[in-house]
Parts: structure tokens; sequence; C-alpha cells
């Protein structure tokens, strides 16, 4: 694979009016367009669109200060590689990336031949302004360069907002405000994501099993199941570990994971023909059949009386 330094790529012919770049590469390379939305001080929108003939490294720019970056990935596949320590930041197709980078130097690997990204570029003073709590006081005092905040699946939320922003029809100042609000919109639904991920707990594989014993301790005892303060004492866990390790583990809490087992064990009952309402209600820890019918049309927006008739 071809490797490319900057310096050398830039074809001095390339087309540039106001904060657009295109062509910049020769044409055995490929053809890029890059935008530039300065929204205010510190703050950049960047749209970058390459058509890369073969796929190739690319000599990164060097960053000589500190940059938070969100890089939402809308096609392609493409990495970035600090040549201090030889780590790699992923920019995958569908997923959505958060890095802070700090005097970084490195080379991009573009893996396919169309990529697609939108970066939202966040320098010191913009994020001291706005963010000190929530991402300076949190990230800045790290000692690596470069750091991996978060890499997930982009939300359907960020896709409309970034929608909105790229379809935008009005001009002016107008256009302006109608961008940076949602761009605002955009900056604080990302950075959310940060406060949930140090909301986890770490687990080591005592906690994993002991969760793991709580649960099956809950499928076994579907009629008259522990308490939570009695399942974390069996189980030897306090209250918090166990219930966020659940949550954690299996995306969901103990109680609401016992009423989706129950549920399912419900309706194969139902389904097999060999048991009336009143029993499949019991069997799983109803007293009353009216609350087993409610609990079940919640979970499957149907009644058991119309999983018998079928």
């Amino acid at each position: 694979m071809s490797r490319l330094y900057l310096k050398d790529l830039i074809n001095s012919n390339f087309n540039c009016e106001n904060n657009i770049i295109k062509n910049s590469f020769p044409s055995e390379i490929g053809v890029d367009y890059m935008e530039k939305i300065y929204l205010q001080e510190g703050l950049l929108f960047l749209k970058t669109d390459y058509n890369i003939k073969n796929p190739i490294f690319l000599e990164a720019k060097k960053q000589n200060e500190r940059k938070f970056v969100i890089t939402i990935c809308t096609k392609g596949n493409s990495t970035y590689t600090n040549n201090y320590d030889k780590k790699t930041l992923p920019f995958k197709e569908g997923f959505t990336t958060i890095s802070l980078f700090k005097n970084t130097e490195g080379f991009r690997e573009f893996k396919d031949k169309q990529i697609s990204q939108i970066r939202l570029i966040l320098n010191e003073n913009f994020l001291k302004r706005n963010f000190q709590k929530s991402l300076v006081e949190k990230f800045f005092y790290n000692k690596e360069n470069l750091q991996l905040l978060d890499f997930s699946l982009t939300s359907l939320e960020s896709q409309f907002l970034l929608n909105d922003i790229l379809n935008c029809k009005l001009i002016g100042e107008l256009r302006n405000m109608y961008i940076q609000g949602k761009v605002f919109e955009l900056l604080s639904l990302e950075i959310s994501k940060l406060q949930k991920n140090k909301e986890e707990i770490t687990l080591d594989e005592y906690d994993k099993n002991a969760i793991l014993k709580a649960k099956e301790i809950l499928l076994e005892n579907l009629q008259n199941p522990p308490s939570i303060v009695t399942l974390a004492k069996m189980v030897h866990l306090s209250e918090v570990k166990l219930k966020k390790g659940f949550k954690q583990l299996y995306k969901t809490t103990p109680y609401q994971l016992l009423l989706t087992h129950k549920m399912k064990l419900a309706k194969n009952m139902l389904q097999s023909g060999e048991y009336n309402i009143n029993e499949v209600a019991l069997q799983i820890g109803y007293k009353f059949a009216n609350n087993f019918t409610n609990a079940f049309y919640k979970e499957f927006k149907t009644r058991p009386k119309d999983i018998l008739k079928k």
C-alpha cells in the first residue's frame, strides 16, 4: 500500500474557494472535497469526501494544540495511527468516534475507495469556555497525547440532526443560526454518551460469575423471586454492583430480565395447548389471572386468550 506525504501530495493547481477545497490530490490518486464551516471561535464543522483509486496511507497534519474531535463516518472505513505510540483510532461506516488529540503526528489509512466523514473539531479555548466540567476536568489531565473516548454506532438522533444540518435550505444569518443550533444539539447528544460511559463499573471474573449466579437464582424462582437486597446477599455483592453489573452485562435490570423470561415461558406454554390461562399464570408466579393478562399484553401487545385460539 502506498505511503504518501501531504506536503508532496497537494496539487498547487487545486480549486480553493472560500472555505471549500476540492481536487487538491493529483488525478492518479483520486478526487477529494473538503468544506469548512466556522461556527464560533474554536468550533469547526468539517465535511470531507474522498474518492480514492487505491487504498493508501496519508500523512495527517501535525496537531500542535489540544483538540476534541467527533467524527461521524457516513461512508467507508479508515484509521488514524499515532507515530509516537502506534495507537490507532477507528473510523468505521455507521459509527461515531470521539477522540482527544494533543501534539499528535501520524498517518491516516484509507481502506476503502469512497470515504465520507463529518467532523466537529473543538479547540482548547472553546472547550474551556463551554465544557469545563463535562470534558476539560475529566479528560485533559490524562498524560496520553491521543485518547479514544468513545467508539459506538451513530445514533438515530445524531443521524437526524446531521441530515438537518446538511440539507438546510436557509441562507445568510438564518442559515448560520440554524446550523449552529443543530451543531450544539449534536454536541450535547454525543458528549452525554461520555457521561454514561463514566457510570460503568469495572467487573472482574468474580463479579461476573456472581451476577450470572444471581440471574440463575431469579430464573429458578419464578413463583417467589428474592428481593434485590436478598439476592445481593446470596451472591455476596453490594446492591449497587449487582444492579449496575446486571445493566452492564445484560442491558436490563434483574426484574425486567425475569419478567421477559416469564412472558416468553408463558407464551410457549400457551402455544403448546396443554395449559389454560389460570394454570400458566400460577406457574410463573401470578396469583390472579387478570394481573398476568395485563403483563402479557404489555409485553406482546396481544392477550393470552388470543394465543390459545391460534
